[in-house]
């Protein structure tokens, strides 16, 4: 995806005093437009914004008056009209916004919109500006190489090997479906055609619902990002028990044979709640079974069964929900009187499901626990899920990183707006910035708290993660952005600011904004609004309290940077022997990645050991400190190369394969794992010197293979098999090949904590003289980490499970075992612990998110870290001595 774009607003004279801090860099334009007015956009001819030079046009529908205001000043905008597609015309407060998507030889541009404010003025219509984000220089061919099905498949694959964490699962994934929704342009540099595949599944370890929007290289079939599609959480008049006790309104359907359904038909849209008690989440993720009941009662009167499953909490905040959103001029969540559905009482695997989320159709919602109310019961949690279907259907805020972040913290906001409005708390409460306080049973409101709005949390605060995690932190910054636009709520009042931030995200905000485009576009309707210059300096003082000013982003780290502006995204370093091969896409992320090499200890520049081979990813590398070895992934296959990892002699292909990951180097000994939906996970080798040597190591259909490492040529890996004597139990146990004879040995087995079945196991590390691995023995929460002699004699625990890591990668020497621990709470970072155990130690202090671990020589290690404003190749030669 592109980089985080970087926007100034451009204010009028009139409004400087209110908003010093927002400058803007003059742009030329030789149209009649006041270049002091122009913000420039990053990567593209097209203005950022355009703000404070009103121009007059002559039409007065609003479509029309947009393009004509474009193409007027072709020259400024440098805008195709032909490229521009309605999607939306909003009118409130005398403005009117037309709202139009981006496309590229008929195919949509991702992300990009384009907005243009007016207000009507008689029989004229005045132009007040415009903003959003439209790419001009893009050139990409829009005829796909790589077929739909191998995007799907692909992109099944990669979510697959996301839920699994690291742990070994050779079974298939036909659990996992995907769906491709077609082409479109990914906007970087000249744009990057790719399949938009929407993928869905259960989370083996959470149970919980996964939708993941996939976006696939429509040329290799590579998986490029993704980001989560799930964004968690004759009418009568009749009467229900909320789970609070009190009794409450409905609006409900007295059907033919006299019984009351909970569809209220009194609204713009149509409130529906639906009996999920009878289903699984799985069961109704993306989809409505066609014979799941609506809630219904003998009487107009709801309460027992009712209340516990949430049903009436649901129907009724689901009304106030709309209302709230009526006053602001909206009619439903899509803006035209949709439906508005929830599902209450959903269960996973058979337990309760203690969540709640929008799935682009409707609310979900579980049943509640011991310790929880069902997720219904709190009305800012109902219009929080909510409001998600709004953003959804105005800014369509890209789930993911500052975008994602804002779209939590909007949806934080109006939720919590909507709550104190419907009971009356004053903004003065000190638990009015709370949400989800009212979903425990026992717990107070502050201990029970999902968010709290007030929590003072600044840009300081921000964690640098990556797609791999809370998708680039949608969660954890949420409340950076949502506490800004709390502060602007209680400093103006609510009735105001709430028209204020419903313009903000109406009219100004585009998908992929970031909090600075995010701020800007609150400023900007707060001056098209014509609010008092007081009233703005308000608004611009809430976002400079919590550090959202332009150029927050850059911070610092304690490693050695190797290599910066690392643009690939499911693929990472590997080091041995003094040197590291790491993947790179260009700087703009256009087009496949390139394959580089350097010395572990920083001296000397970066070698450029492949370049892309036409529209070939090279990815996934391996070393041994003398050869380079990685896939040339392509759209039906992957070609396995080698090189000297010096770059003393060109690249040579060794064997083409599909589906395959885990490369390993030794000499001439080469291993490396593929995948197929019917027989799963299988190991394979091969010996460079010998062309045409490569085998698995078996082609059984009940066997599953994978993970290995070659060293001093042996290959160690894991293999799960069936044990025809027991019964057809499966085990899982390291296996040990003599690469020359064939001859193998299975080492002894690591069971569970119930002494019956295997453990978990990670991917085996193998040095000179041990065997490091991972094992998870209790399931689902912190690792062991383990260490053995290569014949599986002397275990010796260096890190106990209860007291261990939630492991992500990891990698070992014969001093130390360097590994990420994932801990929930805050970013993955880097530890390190001797190889005879210890006490473990931060690699580093900075706060940005660390992985992708490789382990060089000694106690040097080397990761990608985001704590640079760039995603960055560090290194460094031990672990720090402490952090503050």
């Amino acid at each position: 995806m592109s980089r985080s774009r970087v926007r100034l607003l451009a204010m009028t004279t009139a409004a400087c005093a209110a908003a010093a801090l927002l400058t803007a860099t003059p742009a030329h334009a030789e149209d009649g437009v006041d270049p002091s007015a122009i913000v420039p956009g990053t990567g593209t001819d097209t203005p950022a914004q355009v703000s404070g030079d009103e121009k007059t046009v002559s039409a007065d529908d609003p479509v029309a008056a947009a393009k004509e205001y474009l193409g007027e000043h072709q020259a400024t905008f440098a805008i195709d009209g032909a490229e521009l597609t309605p999607i939306g015309t909003y009118a409130a407060d005398g403005t009117e916004t037309v709202r139009f998507a981006q496309s590229h030889q008929g195919v949509p541009v991702f992300g990009a919109q384009y907005l243009v404010h007016m207000r009507p003025d008689g029989g004229d219509t005045t132009v007040l500006g415009a903003n959003g984000s439209y790419y001009s220089d893009l050139t990409v061919d829009t005829v796909a190489t790589a077929s739909a099905e191998s995007a799907v498949e692909q992109a099944r694959g990669y979510v697959a090997g996301q839920l699994s964490k690291g742990v070994f699962d050779g079974g298939g994934i036909d659990a996992v479906s995907g769906v491709s929704k077609g082409l479109v342009i990914v906007p970087d540099g000249s744009g990057r055609l790719a399949y938009q595949v929407t993928v869905t599944t259960v989370d083996p370890k959470e149970g919980t619902p996964v939708v993941k929007e996939v976006f696939v290289d429509a040329d290799t079939a590579w998986p490029m990002f993704s980001y989560d599609g799930i964004q968690f959480s004759s009418p009568v008049e009749g009467t229900g028990v909320k789970a609070d006790g009190s009794e409450v309104p409905l609006g409900l359907t007295q059907a033919d044979d006299g019984t009351f359904q909970m569809v209220d038909q009194s609204h713009g849209s149509t409130i529906s709640t639906y009996d999920g008690r009878a289903y699984d989440v799985n069961d109704v993720l993306g989809r409505m079974p066609a014979d799941m009941p609506v809630f219904v009662g003998p009487t107009a009167h709801f309460d027992g069964e009712a209340t516990e499953s949430g049903a009436v909490d649901a129907h009724a905040n689901a009304a106030h929900v709309y209302d709230y959103y009526a006053g602001l001029g909206r009619d439903g969540l899509d803006g035209q009187g949709a439906d508005m559905v929830s599902v209450v009482g959903v269960t996973s695997w058979g337990q309760p499901f203690v969540n709640a989320f929008w799935d682009g159709q409707k609310m979900v919602y579980g049943g509640g626990d011991a310790e929880y109310k069902t997720l219904s019961a709190d009305l800012d949690v109902v219009g929080h899920e909510m409001t998600h279907g709004v953003i959804e259907h105005s800014a369509g805020l890209i789930y993911a990183h500052q975008s994602g972040a804002m779209n939590e913290a909007i949806a934080d906001y109006f939720g919590n707006a909507v709550d104190v409005d419907v009971t009356g708390t004053s903004m003065r409460h000190p638990d009015a910035g709370l949400l989800g306080e009212d979903l425990c049973r026992t717990a107070t409101p502050r201990e029970c708290a999902l968010r709290d709005l007030n929590d003072g949390r600044t840009t300081a605060d921000y964690e640098g993660l990556t797609w791999e995690y809370d998708n680039g932190g949608v969660h954890y910054n949420s409340t950076i952005f949502s506490g800004a636009l709390w502060d602007i709520r209680e400093t103006i009042g609510g009735e105001k600011a709430d028209r204020l931030i419903y313009k903000a995200l109406t009219e100004y905000m585009t998908p992929t904004d970031d909090f600075v485009d995010g701020r800007n576009a609150v400023i900007q309707a707060a001056f098209d609004s014509r609010l008092s210059l007081l009233t703005q300096a308000k608004i611009v003082a809430a976002f400079v309290k919590h550090g959202i000013i332009t150029g927050w982003e850059q911070r610092s780290g304690d490693a050695k940077i190797l290599m910066e502006d690392i643009t690939a995204e499911r693929t990472g370093p590997a080091a041995a022997g003094g040197w590291w091969v790491a993947p790179k896409g260009e700087i703009d992320g256009d087009g496949p990645y390139a394959l580089y090499s350097g010395r572990t200890n920083g001296k000397g520049e970066p070698i450029k050991l492949a370049e892309p081979e036409g529209d070939r990813f090279n990815v996934l590398p391996a070393t041994d400190g003398q050869w380079a070895v990685w896939f040339a992934w392509g759209s039906s296959d992957a070609k396995i190369m080698r090189a000297p990892v010096d770059g003393s002699a060109p690249a040579e292909v060794l064997w083409t394969t599909r589906g395959a990951s885990a490369l390993s180097v030794h000499g001439d000994w080469i291993s490396w794992n593929t995948f197929d939906p019917r027989s799963g996970t299988k190991q394979w080798y091969m010996n460079a010197a010998v062309p045409g040597s490569a085998q698995m190591v078996d082609n059984t259909y009940y066997m599953r293979s994978g993970f290995g490492e070659v060293r001093d040529g042996k290959l160690y890996y894991l293999l799960d098999w069936p044990d025809r004597t027991d019964g057809g139990r499966m085990h899982l146990n390291i296996a040990v090949r003599d690469l020359a004879t064939g001859q193998e040995t299975l080492l002894p087995e690591i069971l569970d904590a119930s002494g019956e079945a295997s453990a978990d196991l990670y991917a085996p590390k193998v040095t000179d003289e041990h065997i490091v691995i991972g094992v998870d023995q209790v399931r689902g929460g912190p690792a062991g980490i383990w260490r053995m002699n290569l014949d599986g004699t002397g275990v010796t625990t260096l890190i106990d499970e209860a007291e261990g890591p939630l492991l992500g990668g990891y990698d070992a020497t014969e001093e130390a075992v360097t590994y990420e621990n994932w801990p929930g709470v805050t970013v993955p970072q880097v530890y390190q612990i001797g190889i005879d155990g210890g006490a473990a130690k931060r690699m580093s202090c900075a706060d940005g998110l660390q992985y992708r671990v490789t382990a060089d020589e000694g106690r040097r290690a080397l990761w990608l870290d985001g704590s640079y404003g760039t995603t960055a190749l560090v290194t460094r030669d031990k672990p720090v001595r402490r952090c503050r």
